[in-house]
């Protein structure tokens, strides 16, 4: 039970195709230079030219890399959202990432080793060799990078929470009609009355309060331009690219090693904080 609780608790993929590249070149690098600087697995004994050969390895770590980290998630969006991400699904993720780069590994050894002197590794050993290497460092880069963030985020909201501002200005109860794309249905509501608005595909939801509790509005229309109509008021702030939200109704911080989230006395969802927003703009999101 312990196992699976650990497992289920929130865990974070950067789904940053820039940033995934640069790892993935980082990687292949490393194990470029790793296997041509210690030569292990009987790689000096190989009649190859050693810099080409391990070369090689690098390269094709870095491909198959690019593919899980870049491709996959560009392919395959929903899976990679960042709400359902979890310790379970990163270390399940990095398990097939293994399993990719030694099934390429191996395939690339057997086109290009030169086996006059030295027989031919075997798939399994390329199994062994693989996961004795990575399994444990990635079990246990998973589980304190899980605990860091999440001690330091939960730190974090309790500070903000006691520094809470408690006198933001009041807007004015203005009047807000939007359009929709087609520019003939439209959402009419007053300022105060709007708890937050998400994104659902090339629609958005907007939520309300009201005197038979939450109400809920649709109009297909971004989010982007639903905010350029409402970023004058200072209390309504885009948190994330899926959310916009009043700060009025917001009452709480609270974090994990996923990220920030908002809490409201009016709401029994959390809402998520893009990983952008600094400490002490946290404190403008919650009254």
């Amino acid at each position: 039970m312990l196992i699976y609780n650990w497992l289920k608790k929130p865990y974070f993929f950067i789904n940053s195709p820039k940033f995934n590249l640069i790892l993935s070149f980082g990687v292949g690098l490393f194990i470029f230079l790793f296997l041509f600087s210690f030569q292990p697995f009987g790689i000096a004994s190989i009649l190859n030219n050693k810099f080409l050969y391990t070369g090689g390895f690098g390269l094709v770590s870095f491909i198959a890399m690019v593919f899980f980290f870049v491709g996959l998630p560009f392919f395959f969006k929903n899976y990679f959202k960042d709400e359902n991400w979890n310790v379970g699904k990163n270390i399940f993720f990095l398990f097939c990432l293994l399993v990719t780069i030694t099934l390429a590994n191996y395939y690339y050894n057997s086109l290009v080793q030169n086996t006059e002197n030295m027989y031919q590794l075997s798939l399994s050993s390329f199994f062994v060799y693989t996961f004795s290497l990575a399994i444990f460092p990635i079990l246990l880069f998973t589980f304190v990078s899980e605990k860091l963030y999440r001690i330091h985020r939960k730190k974090t909201a309790k500070t903000i929470m006691l520094f809470k501002n408690t006198s933001l200005e009041k807007n004015i109860n203005d009047e807000i009609k939007i359009y929709g794309d087609n520019k003939k249905e439209n959402v009419t509501f007053y300022i105060n009355d709007l708890i937050y608005i998400t994104s659902q595909g090339n629609y958005a939801s907007f939520y309300f309060k009201s005197e038979k509790g939450i109400k809920e509005n649709i109009l297909r229309n971004t989010l982007s331009n639903i905010f350029s109509k409402l970023e004058n008021y200072s209390n309504i702030i885009r948190c994330h690219k899926s959310y916009i939200v009043n700060s009025e109704f917001m009452n709480t911080v609270s974090g994990n090693a996923r990220g920030y989230y908002l809490e409201s006395d009016v709401l029994t969802t959390q809402i998520p904080v893009s990983r952008s927003f600094k400490k002490e703009e946290l404190q403008n999101l919650i009254s």
